[in-house]
């Protein structure tokens, strides 16, 4: 009878990650701290896969929307998770994006402008 008790619990440990040999080196108290914390950690990234799911969920939603309308536009990725990422990290990207648009923008108004300037636009009457 308590032999089936302690194989039950063997079973436990092994599902849980602890070897046989840890299991017999281990008193019933370090047995149940070890399980408990495999549990803790398990619910944790469990917990952790749900938010990112959901998070998932509703960046394809936001994207979906930008179909219907244009003024609706994805989040950037340090935005839409921004726990994974440093906030130095963060800024650094905003600042570099913010350059490349403005670099982008200043060439198409200079590439409008030297078309204008060669039809004749640029003449003086």
């Amino acid at each position: 009878m308590f032999t089936d008790f302690v194989y039950k619990w063997l079973e436990s440990a092994l599902d849980y990650g602890i070897t046989e040999e840890q299991f017999w080196d281990m008193t019933i108290a370090e047995l149940i701290r070890a399980i408990e914390s495999v549990k803790r950690v398990k619910q944790r990234n469990l917990q952790e896969k749900a938010h990112f799911d959901y998070k998932l969920a509703d960046l394809i939603g936001k994207s979906v929307s930008r179909i219907y309308s244009a003024s609706n536009a994805m989040p950037d990725i340090s935005e839409a998770y921004p726990s994974l990422f440093d906030s130095e990290e963060v800024e650094e990207i905003k600042s570099k994006k913010q350059d490349e648009l403005s670099a982008q923008r200043f060439k198409q108004f200079a590439q409008l402008y030297n078309a204008n300037f060669h039809k004749g636009g640029g003449k003086k009457d």
